[in-house]
């Protein structure tokens, strides 16, 4: 999280921790990642369901881009399912083997993201050990 909100708390449900975890296991030789979708309440970010970057995303050992239109829509689809909708929390994504730093254009990307909310976002790098 920012460090603007040194305090909040972020919980997983099931369904979207088992969503980043095929994701990861499925393109484990390249970058992958997607979006959280979920909700603030009272300092907690509850990250209720991931949407994957897609059929048509591009996937390489060093870069990664989501196939935005899918992306999107999936998310559109998704939150009519909550009475009170859902939000675009934050993004993940795996570097392949264990490298657990940001890259400097990740760093731009969470930035740019988390200025667009009052209350941040959540960057998530996703390693498997």
């Amino acid at each position: 999280m920012d460090t603007k909100f040194p305090n909040s708390k972020v919980i997983f449900s099931k369904k979207a921790y088992l969503g980043i975890v095929a994701e990861t296991y499925e393109r484990i030789g390249t970058e992958t990642g997607g979006i959280f979708l979920g909700k603030f309440h009272q300092g907690i970010c509850y990250v209720l369901e991931t949407v994957d970057p897609g059929p048509n995303s591009v996937f390489a050992p060093a870069y990664f881009e989501y196939d935005t239109p899918y992306v999107n829509h999936l998310a559109n689809k998704i939150e009519r399912f909550y009475k009170s909708g859902l939000e675009l929390v934050g993004l993940w994504h795996r570097h392949p083997g264990n490298f657990s730093t940001f890259s400097s254009t990740d760093r731009i990307t969470n930035r740019e993201f988390a200025s667009k909310s009052e209350h941040g976002a959540i960057s998530a790098l996703v390693n498997l050990v």
